[in-house]
């Protein structure tokens, strides 16, 4: 079947119930996006925001009669999203979305929080005019998203920030383990975000660190954007039991 009759039939069979996705899935425009696309983004939002729990099975025969496809394209949204450690591909066995181990997490944010404090002090030593006005309106849009409740997009464009910053530093070495590393986090980051509470405090927190970028103030800058990284990491292991 070509891409064109699959996302014909994507849009006309897919079933909400089958998954008990949200209304806003079902909602959402499709047609712009590429067959894989549609998967990888249905798929990684429902893990993101909970609706797939961690260690819950993925079995490829029941998720393509609910979306509509061929295992080929769902196989290759499993490689995409696998290589983001949201879901673990087990040989001649079902794939499963990743278990989060309380521990393995713990060790993670410890380096990540450290990663974050270098990152800021050489993307702060390095950004230009430019890089700061493209920043603060990402920061507008995330704060724009929260006053949404949009949490998903909220999430996505969170991790473009970080991601962007450490790209900024200019050091691939420090880009390559943080990405990396990051990629372990991913989904366990998104949890703190359930909380109201913890959600506005990290809006706050991403101002913070930005008052200091646009001031230049490269030592506060790396100090603020490690302690945000540390206070999600707190949030999220408060919600884990430990392993």
């Amino acid at each position: 079947m070509s891409d064109v009759a699959q996302r014909a039939v994507l849009r006309t069979r897919f079933k909400p119930t089958r998954l008990k996705l949200s209304s806003d899935h079902s909602k959402r425009p499709l047609e712009r996006m590429s067959l894989h696309d549609q998967l990888v983004a249905k798929v990684r939002e429902m893990i993101v925001d909970g609706e797939l729990q961690a260690g819950a099975a993925l079995p490829e025969k029941m998720l393509c009669e609910t979306f509509g496809v061929s295992r080929t394209p769902l196989r290759e949204a499993f490689k995409i999203l696998a290589a983001e450690g949201l879901i673990e591909l087990r040989p001649h066995r079902t794939p499963v979305v990743t278990p989060i181990h309380h521990d393995d997490l713990a060790n993670s944010f410890a380096i990540m929080v450290a990663l974050d404090a270098v990152a800021g002090a050489q993307a702060a030593a390095r950004v230009t005019d430019a890089d700061i006005v493209r920043l603060d309106a990402m920061h507008a849009r995330l704060v724009a998203l929260h006053d949404a409740s949009a949490r998903a997009a909220y999430f996505r464009l969170n991790q473009e920030i970080h991601v962007e910053i450490t790209r900024l530093a200019g050091n691939p070495v420090l880009l390559n383990i943080w990405t990396t590393l990051n990629a372990n986090i991913f989904r366990a980051r998104a949890t703190a975000n359930y909380n109201a509470e913890r959600w506005m405090a990290s809006v706050k927190e991403h101002e913070a660190f930005m008052a200091r970028l646009r001031a230049r103030d490269a030592e506060g800058f790396a100090a603020t954007l490690s302690d945000h990284t540390r206070k999600t990491g707190d949030a999220v292991l408060a919600a884990l039991p430990a392993t």
